[in-house]
């Protein structure tokens, strides 16, 4: 690298920890910001050592408390995390991060929501890996805390064609983190209840907008929390499925066909009346500090290894890659949704 190229990218640098501090109010930023640099300056990027990083979650109601922004928020904070503790790690990485793209499948069907197919996810994904691979950028992570599987299945989707079409290593950061801590589960509560303040009764069926959504949010961006999360009630799917008089669902790669089904078919219905599942009433910063550090100090191994290319690729998948068909067949979902009796039935 010469000394004018050096100079560009340390001026580069500094334009983009000033820039992530305007977004969110985060010190000390590991990564620089793709859309402040010039095509000189991204061209001097050694393309060995660069992890373009770019997360892919919806735009998305979380409750009456939270902004709609809320997936790609925490999904930037566990990658901003997870890179500063890689680059300590491997101090010759450099991080590129692109805006977040808020194309997100299988959304909570309430006003606020934007919901796109996961065919569409795919495209985008898929062009995006190709330009960069022919860029000469290989190393690409989509980051998400969207816990749909039509939508972090279709991330898998698209990086598995970039991956065998460009000769890309690209990843979805969700996908691998449910293939080696939480064994295919989208529910935290096992693995945050042992390592946390919280109990993992306090945290069961805490999957969207409850305790681990709001204190991420509280510590990431508190000025957009709305205060009204400290009078909400607990409310899950298991408690309105006892309230019904129905058998709890659990919703896991070892669950098997039928249990997945019902368990997608009672979490539909539920998403339709209520905005949240969780308790957001026991929510706050310090522990979403807590649940940023547990969760960016996971990934630091195995994204280590898939940066060092020493985990096979195969393993980058999520469970739910085996049984993708039920999630990526647009005929399937239609019909699926048709057959629980989903009120607002999307266009497949």
């Amino acid at each position: 690298m010469n000394i004018q190229t050096t100079a560009l990218a340390t001026t580069a640098a500094g334009h983009a920890a000033a820039a992530i501090t305007n977004d969110y109010g985060w010190p000390d930023t590991p990564w620089l910001e793709w859309k402040l640099l010039t095509g000189e300056q991204i061209d001097a990027l050694d393309r060995e050592t660069t992890v373009v990083l770019v997360s892919c979650s919806p735009i998305e109601v979380h409750g009456p408390h939270l902004p709609t922004c809320s997936d790609f928020v925490e999904a930037d904070g566990i990658t901003f995390r997870s890179a500063q503790l890689l680059k300590k790690k491997h101090p010759e990485l450099t991080f590129v991060h692109l805006p977040p793209i808020w194309v997100g499948a299988q959304c909570i069907p309430h006003v606020g929501s934007l919901e796109f197919c996961p065919k569409t996810i795919i495209k985008v994904l898929t062009d995006l890996g190709r330009t960069l691979c022919k860029q000469g950028f290989k190393n690409i992570w989509v980051g998400s805390f969207h816990g749909g599987p039509r939508h972090f299945v279709a991330i898998e989707a698209a990086a598995h064609k970039v991956n065998k079409k460009y000769g890309g290593n690209m990843l979805s950061m969700f996908s691998l983190l449910m293939n080696q801590l939480t064994g295919g589960s989208t529910e935290l509560a096992d693995l945050l209840g042992g390592k946390t303040d919280r109990t993992r009764e306090q945290l069961a069926g805490d999957t969207h907008g409850g305790t681990v959504e709001t204190s991420l949010l509280l510590h990431l961006t508190g000025k957009h929390v709305h205060p009204v999360y400290k009078d909400l009630e607990r409310n899950t799917v298991t408690k309105e499925l006892a309230r019904v008089g129905e058998e709890p669902v659990t919703m896991n790669a070892n669950a098997g066909l039928f249990e997945s089904l019902r368990s997608f078919k009672w979490r539909l219905r539920f998403f339709e009346d209520y905005t949240y599942a969780g308790d957001p009433a026991i929510s706050d910063a310090d522990y979403g500090e807590e649940i940023l550090d547990v969760l960016a100090g996971l990934s630091v191994e195995p994204l280590s290894q898939v940066y060092k290319q020493t985990l096979p690729k195969k393993k980058w998948h999520s469970p739910l890659w085996k049984v993708r068909f039920m999630f990526l067949w647009n005929w399937l979902n239609w019909l699926f949704e048709r057959i629980a009796g989903r009120k607002d039935n999307p266009t497949w």
